[in-house]
């Protein structure tokens, strides 16, 4: 394929949010040389800033594929020449090739990929992995299977420095706020716990965790910056997690690897579970599910990274999310907006935090 037709492609599909030729492409790549897309819908949620998702539903390909997932670029030039540039597509693309013999099993099948090295942008034919998983189908045994596989992945690349020096590669440095402005931090907290409507969870704990970062958010950072590292997700919450529900139980399947860091294993642990996890649960198996994952890691790992200074580092990553969704939090809404809706994240990590008291474990 010439240059100039995959960039037109690709450019074309994301500025008219149109991916049937992109898509068709895909197919002939993927080895359906007579299939056609005869209709998609944009799915709803991620990150539009980043990319766009659509489920496919393909003709001509006999009983072979039905539906698929096309995955393309941001609408606007601007968010798309931004991300571009930060690697962010070329770092997916990188990380389901470093994870392809899990294709099937805890990462998404990619039946095809077209990258465009003048624009540094992609477009993916993936699985369909059906709807979002409600919260309930994160049953105890899915989340343990989740961390397991999740600790293979990280075992993999644990102080593969060589990994952390690609250009692609998102900079760990505060890693865990996404290198926002600490600044942020306190006046963003004092809004949310002015407002009846607003504050997170209002209890003493959360409240004297807020006040904790308040005076001591960059000494945290500084110390989750000085973890062994790996190949991280990045942004581990629930959303990012699909459940391929072939079997009984269904199996996790993580997605999205847009934001994946050399960074610590903590910070994906941490946030799972507390985007994942009711805080009745929590208090029933947080600890276990904590030294479940640490138990899988590989011997070698282990014996120069006692669970002592992993757990330290699962709590410090707890406040790394907290402080994370607190900077980034809605802190000024319209009167027809139901408060209780937003930042539903960060409501989710202070209930989970209300129970695991991180700083009494520091």
């Amino acid at each position: 394929m010439s240059q100039t037709r995959l960039t037109t492609l690709i450019q074309h599909a994301a500025e008219t949010s149109d991916p049937t030729s992109v898509g068709e492409e895909l197919l002939t790549i993927a080895g359906f040389m007579r299939a056609t897309i005869k209709s998609y819908h944009p799915l709803v949620g991620g990150n539009p800033q980043k990319s766009q998702v659509f489920r496919v539903e393909i003709a001509g390909s006999g009983d072979t594929l039905s539906c698929a997932i096309v995955k393309v670029p941001s609408k606007l030039p601007t968010d798309r020449d931004e991300e571009a540039t930060s690697g962010v597509y070329e770092r997916e693309l990188e990380v389901f090739n470093l994870l392809r013999d899990m294709q099937g099993g805890f990462q998404p099948r990619i039946f095809a990929a077209l990258y465009d090295p003048e624009s540094q942008t992609t477009a993916l034919l993936m699985e369909d992995l059906g709807e979002l998983p409600k919260r309930e189908e994160f049953t105890l045994e899915t989340i343990s299977r989740a961390l397991s596989d999740l600790a293979e992945v990280h075992s993999r690349y644990w102080g593969d420095e060589s990994l952390g020096t690609n250009w692609w590669m998102r900079d760990g440095y505060r890693a865990d706020i996404f290198d926002e402005d600490v600044e942020l931090f306190a006046p963003n907290w004092e809004k949310l716990a002015r407002s009846t409507v607003l504050h997170p969870f209002d209890t003493a704990t959360v409240n004297e965790v807020a006040d904790y970062l308040a005076d001591n958010i960059v000494e945290v950072l500084n110390e989750l910056d000085d973890r062994p590292r790996t190949l991280t997700h990045g942004d581990l919450h629930t959303a990012n997690m699909m459940l391929r529900r072939v079997g009984d139980p269904p199996t996790p399947v993580l997605i999205d690897w847009q934001d994946a860091v050399y960074s610590g294993a903590s910070s994906d642990v941490a946030k799972f579970l507390s985007t994942t996890m009711s805080p009745e649960v929590v208090r029933r198996h947080f600890d276990r599910l904590v030294a479940d994952y640490y138990s899988t890691l590989s011997d070698d790992i282990r014996s120069d990274y006692p669970f002592s200074s992993f757990r330290r580092d699962i709590m410090l990553a707890l406040l790394g999310t907290f402080a994370n969704y607190v900077i980034c939090a809605t802190t000024n809404f319209r009167s027809d907006v139901d408060a209780k809706s937003l930042n539903s994240s960060l409501r989710r990590v202070s209930s989970v935090i209300d129970v695991v008291r991180p700083l009494d474990q520091l």
